[in-house]
């Protein structure tokens, strides 16, 4: 009989060992074994309210309701302000930025757009 991860932290924690202990036996980070004891799921994060905070691709994408694909392609084209952070260079949004966008209510042509990415 397999016993379930979940179990397995549980029972580790109760012979004394530290979350990173645990963590290390199981390969599993100690903010996870943390939130298995505690009976937390592991949710995204939402974003943020402030609008001095930087999203992530995906959190624009969240915000703006489409795809991530469609807010790198809006930020290659110039359509949406993005910020480039650390070596890799990844995309982030000011969410001043992400609220002015939708105030706008771009009526953008998608077929339009298309035709610029593919050099047309």
């Amino acid at each position: 009989m397999s016993i379930t991860r979940d179990k397995q932290v549980v029972n580790l924690r109760g012979t004394g060992l530290s979350n990173a202990e645990i963590g290390r036996r199981l390969g599993l980070s100690r903010e996870r074994v943390r939130q298995i004891i505690k009976g937390e799921s592991a949710v995204k994060r939402k974003p943020s309210n402030n609008p001095d905070v930087l999203l992530t691709t995906g959190q624009a994408g969240e915000l703006l309701n489409v795809h991530v694909n469609t807010v790198r392609r809006w930020s290659n084209m110039g359509i949406l302000e993005t910020y480039r952070i650390g070596p890799r260079r990844d995309r982030r949004f000011r969410r001043q930025d992400i609220d002015n966008f939708l105030l706008r209510k771009p009526a953008y042509d998608t077929s339009q757009s298309r035709s610029q990415i593919n050099g047309q």
